[in-house]
């Protein structure tokens, strides 16, 4: 019986020139980072008609006085974002040559690599002493027309606790959107939740391969409903924990209005993404700004929160951030910059009690997550005097 050659489909020289391929992209990509540069806009040249031309002419400069970097690389330096109301500048994937030029252009401050930023996570308001008939809180209007900008993971805005029931007119001088994407669309805004939007141009410049799941302002995890609806959650009837805690929830300030920037997704929460959310949303015309999210231990010139507050600030609007989770000790302090509203994470007495009868008829009331009577009889008790 004669011999023959058999010809698979898929060389193995084809494989691993693919795998190599796939290499050296991913190399490219390494090699490269997205910096968030300062700006002096005072310094733009007269022939730029705006600050993103301004941007944008500077990154094609850098590709011209850098050639062997693009050749190296095989890709160019790219613009992420522009900034001009926190701060003026911008983010972009830059390698560190190209960074090199960078420092040479006019108007240029100060650079910092893009960081990846942390969530923080109830009695706020008897611990304010805040009183529903008489004082601040009645005298407020329960927080009346002010504009919350909360910039956290989206939101769910099927909550009751962004129905519009007695709600006036958005304030015309509101001039944010409701953005649509992915289970998200411009009717589930309202007159509580008057804007929508997101921002995760920073993740996909860290990795263009990145499947951004929820692309869009709702909320996957539940943390930037629970933010918003603390601070301006309308009043919500009849709620309770399976029957625990019963009565009605609300924020405390109810009446105020929500516009939520959700810069923080299920694949990650980049500085350069959060800076774009509060430049839009001092842009669109917010009250205040609540952020809880925060940097750990880097210096307060390249705290992006920070600088990007004191920007906010200066255009009157005020930042509240959390104080951050990490206990308290010496130097765990989040969100410290004095022109921000530090908010501090404090210790809550609320439990949800049970009563456990012995066969003897002692009674012992301890914690249960159980809400009905249990009609069980006879079971053994374990001590463990470890817990």
């Amino acid at each position: 019986m004669g011999s023959r050659n058999i010809w698979f489909p898929y060389s193995p020289y084809l494989v691993l020139f693919s795998w190599a391929l796939s290499a050296h992209f991913f190399l490219a990509i390494a090699q490269r980072s997205t910096y968030i540069v300062h700006l002096d806009k005072s310094l733009m040249p007269n022939v730029f008609t705006d600050h993103h031309h301004w941007h944008s002419s500077t990154i094609d400069s850098i590709k011209a006085s850098v050639p062997s970097s693009v050749d190296r690389f095989h890709s160019a330096p790219k613009l992420v974002y522009s900034y001009d109301h926190v701060f003026h500048g911008f983010s972009a994937v830059l390698s560190k040559d190209e960074l090199k030029a960078l420092k040479k252009s006019p108007g240029f401050i100060s650079a910092y690599k893009d960081r990846t930023v942390e969530p923080d996570t109830t009695y706020t308001s008897d611990y304010l002493k805040l009183n529903p008939s008489y004082g601040l809180w009645p005298a407020s209007g329960l927080g009346q027309d002010v504009i919350i900008g909360v910039l956290d993971g989206g939101i769910w805005p099927e909550s009751a606790s962004f129905r519009d029931d007695g709600i006036p007119e958005i304030p015309k001088r509101w001039k944010g959107i409701c953005n649509p994407g992915t289970q998200f669309n411009t009717s589930m805004c309202n007159r509580k939740l008057i804007g929508a939007n997101y921002f995760n141009k920073g993740l996909l410049a860290d990795d263009p391969t990145l499947n951004i799941s929820m692309n869009s302002a709702r909320d996957t995890n539940g943390h930037g409903t629970h933010c918003a609806s603390i601070a301006a959650g309308n009043f919500a009837k009849g709620v309770s924990h399976f029957g625990y805690a019963q009565g009605t929830a609300r924020g405390v300030s109810p009446r105020a209005r929500i516009a939520v920037y959700k810069f923080s997704f299920r694949e990650g929460s980049l500085t350069s993404d959060l800076i774009a959310a509060m430049d839009q949303a001092v842009a669109d015309g917010v009250d205040m700004i609540s952020i809880s999210f925060s940097n750990r231990f880097i210096p307060l010139y390249e705290d992006a929160i920070s600088i990007a507050s004191f920007g906010a600030m200066m255009k009157g609007v005020l930042v509240s951030a959390s104080a951050g989770n990490r206990g308290h000790s010496w130097g765990t302090l989040g969100n410290g910059s004095p022109w921000i509203l530090c908010v501090a994470a404090g210790f809550t007495d609320r439990t949800f009690a049970g009563t456990l009868t012995l066969g003897n008829g002692l009674k012992i009331r301890g914690w249960s997550l159980f809400p009905a009577r249990a009609f069980v009889r006879d079971f053994p008790v374990i001590y463990n005097k470890t817990i």
